[in-house]
């Protein structure tokens, strides 16, 4: 009888040693345990920012710092010493006895030759009067003006020297036989001059001074007069209809 009592009271003391020792590795697992889900939560939370985090600012498609983006109206000059160091000769230009003064530079003088070489095939003659224009000769044509039409007057097609755009080597005066090269607001009418206004951007260029908007240009409606600004901002420019000061925001 005593032999049959104590094959009971074994089994059960294996059984309560083995519930000890599953209960003490639980005990001793379950704080890593739960640590370790807790940290990968907070590590897939921190993966995840709100909407807006995970919106990016896509950078502007133009770089406005540019270089030929470079302001120079009434209230923005240059160095009276200022001149370029990439002149170079434009090849569709007007003969002239002042063909020191048809150049460009060098990106804007190769951009005005794709153009005029375009415009021709397309039937139209297109050709630079004047590009970059040292101090010294914007200031002898300004006070030429000045005393022909009086300063006021003057001011509204010609700059005072150091705040020409001629300075910068980046605009160009262009004319066509149509009008027998001259410069004059009837240009903007001729084939040439509706060419121009149409494909200008196309080359980098845009009309520098349109028609109504001398209130923020400063100067009167120029058809002929180009500036180049680099392909990417006068796409921009041309699509907006705007000046390079509201570009610029410089208004």
């Amino acid at each position: 009888m005593v032999k049959n009592r104590k094959k009971p009271t074994l089994r059960l003391a294996v059984a309560i040693l083995m519930l000890l020792v599953f209960s003490g590795f639980y005990f001793l697992l379950a704080p890593y345990v739960h640590e370790e889900v807790g940290e990968g939560d907070a590590q897939v939370s921190a993966t995840i920012p709100p909407t807006e985090a995970t919106t990016q600012t896509q950078p502007p498609a133009v770089d406005k710092s540019s270089e030929y983006l470079v302001l120079v109206n009434k209230t923005h000059g240059l160095g009276k010493d200022y001149e370029p160091g990439d002149l170079k000769k434009v090849k569709y230009a007007v003969a002239s006895r002042e063909s020191q003064y048809q150049k460009l530079r060098k990106t804007a003088a190769s951009a005005f030759n794709s153009l005029a070489k375009a415009a021709k095939k397309q039937g139209h003659t297109i050709k630079l009067t004047s590009g970059f224009r040292p101090y010294s000769y914007q200031k002898s044509l300004y006070e030429t003006y000045v005393n022909k039409d009086g300063k006021y007057t003057a001011e509204q097609y010609s700059a005072k020297p150091g705040y020409s755009e001629h300075q910068s080597g980046l605009c160009a005066d262009v004319s066509s036989p149509s009008v027998d090269y001259n410069l004059e607001q009837a240009y903007g009418s001729t084939k040439e001059g509706k060419w121009l206004a149409k494909n200008a951007h196309k080359y980098g260029f845009i009309i520098r001074y349109p028609k109504d908007k001398e209130d923020i240009t400063g100067y009167e409606y120029e058809p002929w007069h180009i500036r180049y600004v680099g392909e990417d901002a006068a796409k921009e420019i041309y699509e907006q209809k705007v000046t390079l000061e509201e570009y610029l925001g410089e208004v």
